[in-house]
């Protein structure tokens, strides 16, 4: 199993259990009822969502521009 390649977030759902999504994928997002199975969830949905962009043609952001971002808006 692969890892996330783009920042995310993860947080309690209100209905119990986790949501985890990808800012820099837009609608890209998992929910799973403990951290673990959320994860992996994202994971499949990450490279599912990735497959599907190069397919459509679109461009990636790139994960070192977005890594960075991040880092920049926990700084502030």
């Amino acid at each position: 199993m692969g890892k996330v390649k783009y920042p995310f977030v993860i947080y309690p759902a209100q209905e119990g259990g986790y949501v985890a999504e990808i800012p820099a994928l837009k609608g890209c997002l998992a929910q799973g009822d403990t951290l673990n199975e959320t994860l992996e969830e994202l994971e499949t949905v990450e490279t599912l969502w990735l497959e599907t962009a190069v397919r459509a043609g679109l461009r990636l952001p790139k994960v070192d521009v977005e890594i960075e971002r991040v880092k920049q808006r926990l700084a502030a």
